[in-house]
């Protein structure tokens, strides 16, 4: 091999590489495992450029396969001149903690990829027309965090940013470059990783606790434990499958992004891949049982009665639902639950947040700090400091009317410069959205469901 022609034709890829690889042997001090992990993961990603001759591609690829592993790094508090203080009320809340995601690092990825495979006069044709959202936008974020002195929400809206433009290039991706080899990796892919998720899941579910996998980013619980997520059903205790995400209910988030990525990747597949996505929907349905993510569920039986009915039975349809999951839902009937109440009054909180922040925000990620004086509490006394369970209401919060209008007229003109003919599969992903939307707030607030999130509105506009 000619060493100097090697260099010559990849030295983007190992340029980017290297300087990525190089604050690794300082995060090694804190956690050597997960340092390790983040390393293999851009191992792949340089391997895979190399092999596919696409960077844009294998970056792609990377945030896919990267996006089940809660892996992050908090970043201190205090940077220049910029002071988060990370409590309320006196209690530490890691969601003050401003955190950088290796997802993160797959949107700088993906943005650095496809300036360089597609040059920076490609890059301004995809932005032209959106640069007068972008702008206004960018310097909202820039201006609430600069006058607050906030990194967190500096942080977040750097990501915010970063993927609203990650969007762009995507759907110009799609709509340019010929398929059939990328649906063959995505669908890969997203069996191999439903199946890992799927069988943690399981065995969280059935040994109560996680599984001592810390440096994929697999949250420490235990079934009956305070900050674990369960439930009590027929007098016993279960921990909800977590996988390698942060809450279970993100991890039903994602089980039901792939039912809709299955029933996409069917329609543009043949033979084999076919049947592999087939798999793809019968294992994410089967797997999100686990996480007794109630909305997630009745999702997941939407999605299946309505494919059944318009494009398998047409009409005749027969489902199954576990004796365990059928007194999920009946708790909610008997009282014996209370995380609806939870939700009220989490948003009876987050109505005063908005009041009190209403033209220009909180900042994005400080939501519980608006909290201060007025946190909702569990029946067991237990404090809920945590976002609204509701996205609309959280933005608002958290962006106040002038962010949050910004924000919704540049995502309501890519929906306007993409979207064609609406059909059922099309409203599915909305019911999806609005459902999830309006019952939790990862779509918005967590990296990973912004993630998901962003690859609905992908499902969307194809």
């Amino acid at each position: 091999m000619d060493i100097r022609k090697f260099l010559k034709q990849y030295w983007f890829q190992l340029g980017i590489f290297v300087l990525l690889t190089v604050p690794l042997l300082f995060l090694m001090q804190e956690n050597v495992l997960r340092s390790v992990v983040l390393l293999l993961s851009l191992i792949i990603w340089l391997v895979v450029s190399i092999k596919t001759k696409s960077v844009v591609l294998s970056s792609i690829l990377y945030i896919l396969i990267t996006l089940p592993f809660n892996l992050t790094y908090q970043l201190p508090t205090h940077v220049l001149f910029f002071n988060t203080d990370p409590y309320v009320s006196g209690i530490y809340t890691n969601y003050l903690v401003p955190t950088i995601s290796i997802l993160d690092l797959g949107l700088v990825l993906l943005i650095a990829s496809y300036i360089y495979e597609y040059g920076r006069k490609h890059m301004q044709v995809i932005l032209h027309k959106f640069l007068i959202y972008l702008i206004p936008l960018g310097l909202f974020l820039l201006l609430q965090s600069a006058f607050r002195l906030d990194l967190n929400s500096l942080v977040n809206g750097g990501r915010l940013v970063l993927g609203s433009i990650s969007l762009l290039f995507l759907i110009d991706y799609l709509k340019t470059q010929k398929h059939s080899n990328i649906y063959k990796c995505i669908l890969w892919i997203s069996v191999a990783s439903v199946l890992i998720q799927g069988v943690l899941g399981t065995m969280q579910f059935i040994g109560g606790s996680s599984l001592g996998l810390s440096m994929l980013g697999e949250s420490q619980v235990v079934s009956g434990m305070q900050g674990s997520s369960f439930v009590t059903l027929n007098s016993e205790v279960f921990l909800r499958a977590y996988g390698t995400f942060p809450h279970p209910n993100v991890l039903g988030g994602y089980f039901v992004m792939n039912v809709l990525l299955g029933l996409f990747l069917f329609s543009k597949s043949e033979g084999f891949y076919k049947k592999l996505s087939i798999l793809l929907i019968i294992l994410s349905c089967i797997f999100v049982t686990l996480t007794f993510s109630r909305i997630v569920i009745l999702l997941v039986l939407g999605i299946v009665f309505v494919t059944l009915v318009y494009k398998l039975i047409k009409g005749k349809l027969f489902s199954f639902t576990p004796l365990l999951l059928v007194e999920r839902f009946t708790n909610l009937i008997s009282g014996n639950d209370t995380s609806w109440t939870d939700r009220i009054n989490l948003m009876k909180s987050g109505l005063g947040v908005m009041k009190n922040n209403l033209m220009f925000g909180t900042g994005l990620g400080n939501f519980t700090k608006g909290m201060e004086n007025n946190i909702p509490s569990t029946v067991n006394g237990v404090l809920l400091i945590q976002p609204v369970h509701n996205v609309l209401l959280l933005m608002i919060a958290e962006l106040g009317i002038v962010g949050s209008l910004l924000y919704v007229l540049l995502l309501g003109k890519v929906l306007v410069s993409n979207v064609s003919k609406m059909n059922w599969f099309k409203w599915l992903v909305i019911l999806t959205l609005v459902v999830i939307g309006c019952f939790d707030h990862y779509l918005f607030s967590l990296p990973q469901g912004m993630i998901i999130g962003g690859i609905l509105f992908l499902l969307l506009l194809k």
